[in-house]
């Protein structure tokens, strides 16, 4: 039982790790792509993409991290909030055809 616990907290601890927010370095220390995210508008984050996912995929276009665990890694990505995508340059509106 003790073994089970102990299992639980690493795995909860790692998620939270993975999932919280982590200081970005000073801008000089950015490389060009990661200031390209912040100047338009964006948020480094970490996620789990598909293992032939660089950092900063395209996340406008379908199966850059849309692969299962198995076949994922973390890799840095751009978040640019709720009706945006990184589109490998900056964050862009995301356009519907409804």
């Amino acid at each position: 039982m003790l073994f089970l616990l102990i299992g639980a907290a690493i795995v909860f601890g790692l998620w939270y790790y993975y999932n919280s927010p982590h200081p970005v370095a000073p801008a000089e220390e950015l490389s060009d792509i990661e200031k390209a995210c912040i100047n338009s508008g964006g948020d480094i984050a970490n996620s789990l993409c598909c293992k032939s996912s660089d950092d900063f995929p395209n996340l406008c276009s379908i199966g850059a991290c849309g692969c299962s665990p198995d076949n994922s890694h973390w890799v840095k990505i751009c978040d640019c909030g709720e009706g945006k995508c990184f589109d490998g340059e900056k964050c862009i509106e995301i356009i519907s055809f409804e």
